[in-house]
């Protein structure tokens, strides 16, 4: 009887301790979603690079999102910015995502040009609680939501609509140049990734459809380096001569390379240029004519909008969009439109840091 007693006893006593453990998990987890009562979250921008101004442009709506949220809000953010230095480091990416989840911050803001290797740490942030929100560059495709359940948003522009917002522009500048729609266009783009290539196959696509007689060449990857993408542009204009009528650039550093190569070739406005995103070599490429025309991409709306909607699931626990793929249209920029305060702050967001 008495060891009865005693066992009813030390049962009751592993039951509390049971319950206590679940509650306490309870509670950390329903710290980690948030809510209306905290006051302060821990954010970090996981870059793809660090050194690139495209993303830092992105940073910059970041921490203007972030500075507008804590005035309205009354709350405290600690924002932080990880990742390799260059783009082409994509195993550095990598390790640096396993640090970041290891730190256990409340949200990433991300954008990745490795989606293989990040699909599986975005499931291990969000497993770990941590809300994955991603700029430009996502897991997959706008049509595609395969990896839907391991982050919130895809904020980004449209990969097709570039390439073919590019190839319009391409053959407006020829028309605005005299130059008949036929011939070779060279081709130019960092590395080879999915969602990049869309880029690639939507100036093609148009063409094809637009202006038949113009020839597409074989994409020519650089490595994300502006000195192979020069020299890449300086072949093709001694090797094609004068059937090179145009190069389109599908990246920045791409756009880099086909405008120094084009100011070296002296070529005039005999091969158009045409560059996507911007920094400060292709605004003066397109205000020396070196480039006729870029498209722009929009960093900034994509990392305010990024902060915006992590930090109202933090409150919440709800994710306000409705849609996974969030697209934030680009914009075709010319040396006549360039002036212009829209275009200003697409070509450099800098301007409109707080």
């Amino acid at each position: 009887m008495k060891l009865k007693k005693v066992l009813s006893v030390v049962l009751a006593s592993i039951m509390v301790l049971g319950l206590a453990a679940c509650g306490n998990k309870e509670s950390a987890d329903s710290e980690k979603e948030g809510g209306k009562d905290k006051e302060e979250y821990d954010i970090v921008y996981l870059s793809p690079s660090t050194e690139s101004e495209y993303w830092q442009y992105a940073e910059i709506g970041m921490r203007n999102a972030i500075a507008d949220i804590e005035k309205k809000e009354g709350i405290k953010i600690n924002f932080s910015v990880s990742g390799p230095a260059s783009e082409s480091e994509t195993d550095a990416y990598i390790k640096a995502y396993e640090s970041v989840i290891a730190s256990s911050p409340d949200a990433i803001i991300t954008a990745t040009l490795a989606p293989d290797g990040t699909v599986p740490k975005t499931q291990e942030a969000k497993d770990a609680g941590i809300y994955v929100n991603f700029v430009s560059m996502g897991l997959e495709g706008g049509d595609s939501n395969d990896y839907g359940d391991y982050y919130g948003v895809h904020y980004y522009c449209d990969n097709t609509t570039i390439g073919e917002t590019a190839a319009q522009s391409m053959l407006d500048g020829l028309e605005a140049n005299n130059i008949e729609p036929k011939g070779k266009i060279g081709m130019h783009m960092s590395v080879v990734v999915e969602t990049l290539e869309e880029r690639m196959d939507g100036f093609k696509a148009y063409m094809a459809e637009h202006a038949p007689d113009i020839e597409c060449l074989d994409t020519l990857y650089n490595e994300n380096d502006v000195n192979n993408a020069q020299s890449n542009v300086e072949t093709q204009i001694s090797t094609y001569g004068d059937e090179l009528i145009g190069l389109y650039g599908g990246n920045n550093v791409s756009g880099d390379g086909i405008a120094l190569g084009l100011k070296n070739a002296g070529s005039g406005n005999k091969i158009l240029g045409i560059g996507v995103d911007s920094d400060s070599l292709e605004i003066e490429a397109l205000e020396a004519g070196n480039l006729y025309a870029i498209i722009v991409q929009t960093p900034y709306d994509q990392g305010y909008k990024a902060v915006e909607n992590a930090v109202e699931y933090l409150q919440t626990g709800e994710n306000s969009e409705s849609e996974k793929h969030i697209n934030c249209p680009s914009q075709a920029v010319t040396k006549e439109n360039m002036d212009t305060e829209e275009s200003k702050a697409l070509l450099d967001p800098t301007i409109l840091k707080k």
